[in-house]
C-alpha cells in the first residue's frame, strides 16, 4: 500500500490540478443556463426606485401590466436571483484560481517529487487544501443560495425568464392558458455544480490526509534508521 501511494502520487495532484482548470471552465458558462432571468439596473435600482427602471425591461414590464402582476416584486425576485448567480460565479472562479494558486505552492515545496516529506511538505501539504477546502465551502454555500431562490420561487422566475425571452403578448397567453412547457429554468445545472464542489472538497480532503500519512511515514522510517543505527 506505502508504495502504491508513493508511486501514484502525481495522481492525487493531477487531479486536483484538473478540478482547478475545470472550475475556471465553469466559471465561464456558470449562469448561461439563467442568462433570460437578468434585468436592466442602474444605481436608482438599488435605492429601490423600480419604476425608473421599466424602461429597459419592456416585455417584463408589459407581461405585469396584462396579467396584474407586480412588476417591483417579480424584478426584484429577477433582480436578486441574478445577483446570488453572479456571487456564486465569482466565488467558483476564486476557487478554481486558489486551487491552481494552492498546487503551484506544493510543487515548489517538493510535495509531488520528494520521497521523503519533511516539515516543509508537511505544512504545505496541510495549509494549501485546507485553504482550498474553506474557499471550496464557501463557493458551494453561494451556489446553494440561487438553488434555494430557484426552488422558493420557481414560477416566477420562468415568467419572468419568458417575458424577457418572448414576445410579451404570446407570454401573456402561455399565463393564461397556465401552460408551463416553455418553462427554461431548472434547478440542475446548480445540483451538478454543487456535486462537483463536494466531490473535490472529498478529493482535497484526501490530499491532505496524504500529505500527513507521507510525513509520519518519513519520521517513522527516520526512526527505525537511527534505531539501526544505534543497534
Amino acid at each position: 500500500m506505502t508504495q502504491f501511494l508513493k508511486k501514484h502520487a502525481k495522481l492525487f495532484y493531477l487531479i486536483f490540478g484538473i478540478f482547478g482548470f475545470a472550475f475556471i471552465i465553469i466559471a465561464c458558462f456558470y449562469i448561461t443556463p439563467y442568462n433570460n432571468t437578468a434585468v436592466n439596473y442602474n444605481s436608482e435600482v438599488l435605492s429601490g426606485e423600480i419604476q425608473s427602471i421599466q424602461k429597459g425591461n419592456e416585455y417584463l414590464a408589459l407581461f405585469c401590466v396584462d396579467t396584474g402582476t407586480s412588476f417591483s416584486g417579480l424584478y426584484q425576485t429577477m433582480f436578486k436571483f441574478n445577483r446570488s448567480l453572479q456571487t456564486a460565479n465569482n466565488m467558483i472562479l476564486y476557487l478554481g484560481v486558489v486551487s491552481l494558486v494552492m498546487l503551484a505552492i506544493m510543487f515548489v515545496c517538493a510535495n509531488v517529487t520528494r520521497k521523503k516529506y519533511y516539515i516543509s511538505n508537511l505544512v504545505s501539504g496541510v495549509v494549501c487544501p485546507a485553504i482550498t477546502i474553506i474557499f471550496a465551502i464557501v463557493a458551494l454555500i453561494f451556489n446553494f443560495l440561487p438553488l434555494s431562490s430557484l426552488s422558493k420561487n420557481y414560477d416566477d422566475l420562468n415568467w419572468g425568464a419568458l417575458a424577457n425571452q418572448i414576445s410579451y403578448e404570446n407570454t401573456v397567453k402561455l399565463w393564461e392558458n397556465k401552460d408551463t412547457s416553455q418553462f427554461m429554468l431548472n434547478s440542475i445545472p446548480l445540483i451538478v455544480y454543487g456535486i462537483v464542489i463536494i466531490i473535490f472538497i472529498l478529493v482535497t480532503g484526501m490530499l491532505l490526509a496524504y500529505n500527513v500519512y507521507r510525513y509520519m511515514l518519513t519520521k517513522k522510517e527516520l526512526s527505525e534508521k537511527v534505531v539501526d543505527q544505534n543497534a
